[in-house]
């Protein structure tokens, strides 16, 4: 059995939260954390984190790419998602439902050569003002990325129009667009879209 000495990298503790470690390292930081407090005030923070990820993404407060296997493994909890596809430069009718839990948006888009990627949104009700998330991740062989909007603003938004720009970044072409889609939103009303 190997001991360990000194405090626990985050990245170790991050590991061991996530059962990503193997029977020996378990061990050895099972004891360590049997006897350092910091290390364990550090791991009780890292849990405290993830809930308060979990919780943040669960109540639509925060927007995000997300990926492919994240997405599946979403669909197989049983979690009630509204999904709305979009073709290349597509624009899309969309809104959400009372018991939506989710909205995906998948957009096709070209992201063969890309090396970092970024998402700008802008809202009709709001000229001028862009929202950015930066180096976004992306899988280029599927051509695909699957946007998630903050569901808690949009239940209160306003009938508009959000557009989404995907920019390719390098080191030697500097920025690029790769895609532009619009979101034609409407509130949801009774038992559907209004004034599609």
């Amino acid at each position: 059995m190997s001991t360990i000495t000194n405090h626990l990298p985050f990245e170790t503790l991050l590991d061991y939260w996530l059962h990503d470690t193997d029977a020996a390292a378990t061990e050895a930081i099972d004891e360590h954390l049997m006897r350092c407090e910091a290390c364990g005030v550090a791991l009780d923070e890292l849990v405290a984190l993830g809930r308060g990820v979990r919780d943040v993404f669960r109540t639509g407060r925060v927007a995000m790419i997300i990926s492919g296997a994240f997405f599946a493994r979403l669909q197989q909890r049983g979690m009630r998602i509204r999904e709305y596809r979009l073709a290349h430069n597509g624009s899309v009718n969309c809104s959400v439902a009372p018991d939506d839990e989710l909205v995906v948006a998948r957009i096709d888009v070209p992201l063969a050569g890309v090396q970092h990627l970024d998402a700008a949104a802008t809202q009709s009700f709001a000229p001028g003002i862009s929202h950015r998330l930066l180096d976004i991740p992306f899988d280029a062989r599927a051509g695909q990325v699957l946007y998630v909007p903050k569901l808690v603003e949009i239940r209160e938004q306003p009938r508009h129009d959000m557009t989404l720009t995907l920019l390719a970044r390098d080191e030697t072409c500097g920025e690029r667009e790769v895609g532009r889609y619009v979101f034609h939103h409407r509130p949801w009303v009774g038992d559907g879209i209004s004034d599609l």
